[in-house]
């Protein structure tokens, strides 16, 4: 297995994580944050993000044991 899809799969995760640790900061404080919020209301904004962030940690995770693998050139 390649060292670099792991460690790239880790950060992703990682990343993912943060959001759902500052998920309010992200939803008052960012442009795509307060979009989600007009879109969808505060409380379906929410909802919104975790889905979002639990998406992108499972397809970390995915990669980083090498269920999903990067294009080879």
């Amino acid at each position: 297995m390649y060292k670099q899809p792991v460690a790239f799969g880790i950060l992703v995760f990682v990343l993912f994580a943060l959001l759902l640790i500052k998920e309010q900061w992200f939803l008052d404080q960012t442009l795509k944050g307060q979009r989600l919020v007009r879109w969808f209301g505060p409380v379906h904004a929410v909802r919104v993000l975790r889905g979002i962030a639990i998406i992108g940690m499972l397809f970390a995770v995915l990669l980083a044991t090498g269920v999903i693998r990067p294009i080879q050139w």
